[in-house]
């Protein structure tokens, strides 16, 4: 069962979660009293009365999802609702889980970190056993306070190391860090002996820090960057710092974005005549940014999840038919290949559902089984455990070339596939 919650404002809300939790304390207490009741009539029961086991819970898991179904980030927010959909469908057509549906509850926070923050509260009274999302890194921090305080493990969907790192308690993700992303680029601009780089990068969360933590390692690989340019995730501009980088002399262009505005800065790129390497992160490992872009985005370099190689990696690499199960059902579903977020979001309801299936269906043994947890979904091979919340390594990382639409592999991540098939 799959619910989008539409919510019609703040003040209604907080009356109607002030009346359920009046009602479920009158509940608590009449129930309180029932159970005294029951405790005595067993004590005065002969000796030779038994005492029957309690049954099992029956009835739906109800799993929470905050994502972003308005503002800036829709895109992304309407492929993880359809990955987690296909997900929950699945496995709710398989049986579910001993016998019980799965029933997603989405919140939508239209891409904005306060209402993130009260649909986290709505889903806490829900009485949801985990949460999927949300998919911008700034709401992903808005709501970490929340999560540890309710103990209600969250999979989150956005990209920002930071809610990991250092490992929290009930928080953990699955696209790959930003972290193990920039580590990959680093080593094909190594690989490619592009040693001097400029970069532009917008200023949410995200984008923030993929550029800080590749800054902070470029050295390591002998990557100098010479310009650094800013811009916003509604710019549509970009001359300014196009002509910036072409004067800097710079080999190449490295971009951390994760919205349209960077379709228009690689149609601009192209219309100014540009030829050095542009490269982007995995944010726009997807259609969202290949469609849009057309032909002005062939030749960029992308960086995406093993997944979004799925049709090139080898029949022997170990993932492969993991990838392609998800993919294809989504694509025939879709007409389209799943971008990265599907992934993200696909991934994180068959991590709670094996969590469920190996530990209950509560909040606290899903978080066990997580912390120690090795799953292959379509972004690759998780192997979590209570100091790594990812889950990902750089092998799970690929570097690829945009060719009329499609994510084909560089040589540089061929090498790599190969070595693990």
């Amino acid at each position: 069962m799959i619910h989008q919650v539409q919510r019609s404002g703040g003040l209604l809300r907080n009356l109607l979660g002030d009346g359920r939790r009046r009602f479920r304390k009158a509940v608590v207490a009449t129930a309180a009293v029932a159970s005294s009741a029951l405790l005595l009539a067993a004590c005065s029961s002969s000796s030779s009365s038994t005492v029957k086991p309690a049954a099992k819970a029956k009835g739906p898991i109800k799993i929470g999802m905050i994502t972003s179904l308005t503002g800036p980030y829709t895109p992304l927010g309407t492929n993880d609702k359809l990955g987690a959909e296909q997900e929950v469908n699945a496995i709710n057509s398989a049986g579910g889980i001993d016998g019980r549906k799965l029933d997603l509850i989405i919140e939508n926070d239209n891409t904005n970190p306060t209402q993130a923050v009260v649909d986290f509260k709505t889903l806490e009274s829900d009485g949801v056993v985990a949460v999927v999302g949300p998919v911008f890194s700034s709401s992903c921090m808005a709501i970490l306070p929340d999560v540890q305080a309710a103990k209600i493990p969250s999979v989150n969907t956005c990209a920002d190391d930071s809610q990991v790192t250092p490992p929290r308690k009930y928080v953990f993700m699955t696209p790959p860090t930003t972290l193990i992303v920039g580590k990959q680029l680093l080593a094909y601009m190594k690989y490619k002996g592009l040693t001097k780089m400029a970069v532009a990068h917008d200023t949410t969360a995200f984008p923030e820090a993929g550029w800080d933590e590749m800054k902070a390692l470029a050295p390591k690989y002998g990557i100098n960057f010479i310009y650094d340019g800013i811009f916003s995730i509604t710019s549509t501009t970009f001359t300014s710092i196009l002509t910036a980088v072409k004067s800097s002399g710079a080999q190449g262009l490295m971009v951390w974005g994760s919205g349209p505005a960077e379709v228009t800065l690689t149609e601009q790129f192209k219309s100014m005549g540009m030829t050095i390497p542009l490269l982007m992160s995995h944010a726009e490992a997807s259609y969202l940014y290949t469609k849009p872009v057309g032909a002005a985005g062939n030749g960029v370099i992308i960086a995406s999840s093993i997944g979004g190689i799925g049709p090139f990696l080898p029949s022997s690499y170990p993932a492969k038919s993991t990838i392609m199960s998800f993919a294809n059902t989504f694509q025939k579903n879709n007409g389209y290949y799943p971008p990265e977020f599907a992934f993200d979001a696909g991934g994180a309801v068959a991590m709670i559902a094996k969590a469920i299936k190996e530990n209950g269906a509560t909040p606290a043994g899903i978080d066990a089984a997580l912390n120690h947890m090795t799953i292959t979904t379509g972004d690759g091979t998780y192997t979590f455990t209570p100091t790594d919340h990812s889950g990902l390594t750089t092998d799970q990382v690929a570097i690829t070339r945009d060719e009329n639409g499609t994510l084909v592999p560089t040589n540089f991540t061929k090498a790599m596939v190969s070595k693990a098939s």
